[in-house]
């Protein structure tokens, strides 16, 4: 439900995306104070509700506040409507513009947000639930600090540093020491990148197939087996 419909429904309390899109909003905190009278009057049984009283409440004359009402209106936050009571014409402010607003600018923040692949936090996220998993335990806030840390200070990707969990996996070392001194070594080889690091990993692992020793035992039975024939 959008912020607007919360408001046709009586809902009282302002939207916390108010405050974060305030100055995107209004032009002055005074000016988002005289509104918030009106957001009260509407979704109570507030109803009468004249600028003089909202004058008097922020101690302003009540040229300033119909002043503000009418930047407010001009603005595209408040509308007004006048209706005939009875021979008397009574004016009637409406705060619903502002949530109308309110609503394009979050749902703009929503499709920057979906248009990333992923965002800082989530990638830090995923990179402790990674660790957590291999480690078979949670992280202590000290380990998350000091992720945090490798990742802030010294640059390290967080597919690198996945890297290196991996490479302390494999080697039966799963623990911080071990995985920042593989770290250290990639730093100093100047290994940047995931990429860099996967391409040393991978003629490491060709070189070692290439060098497996072959035994005694299996000569001789490759030799056996052409002497059968």
């Amino acid at each position: 439900m959008s912020y607007l419909e919360h408001f046709r429904h009586g809902n009282l309390v302002l939207p916390s995306d108010l405050l974060f899109h305030y100055s995107e909003l209004f032009t002055s905190s005074e000016e988002f104070l005289v509104w918030q009278f009106f957001f009260l009057q509407n979704t109570t049984k507030l109803d009468d509700l004249a600028p003089s009283q909202i004058a008097s409440a922020l101690g302003k004359s009540l040229s300033d506040v119909n002043r503000m009402i009418s930047n407010l209106t001009s603005q595209g936050l408040l509308d007004t409507k006048t209706i005939d009571m009875a021979g008397e014409i009574e004016v009637i402010f409406d705060a619903s513009p502002a949530l109308d607003k309110l609503d394009a600018l979050t749902k703009k923040d929503t499709v920057a947000e979906e248009s990333l692949p992923q965002t800082p936090s989530n990638a830090f996220k995923d990179l402790v639930s990674d660790f957590e998993r291999e480690l078979g335990r949670f992280l202590s806030p000290f380990e998350i600090e000091e992720l945090q840390k490798t990742i802030d200070e010294d640059n390290t990707e967080p597919e690198v540093i996945r890297l290196a969990l991996r490479e302390a996996v494999l080697n039966g070392k799963t623990n911080f020491k071990y995985i920042n001194a593989i770290l250290r070594n990639w730093r100093h080889d100047n290994l940047r990148t995931a990429r860099q690091v996967k391409e040393r990993l991978n003629g490491r692992e060709n070189k070692q197939t290439k060098e497996v020793p072959i035994s005694d035992d299996f000569l001789s039975a490759i030799n056996n087996l052409w002497m059968d024939d």
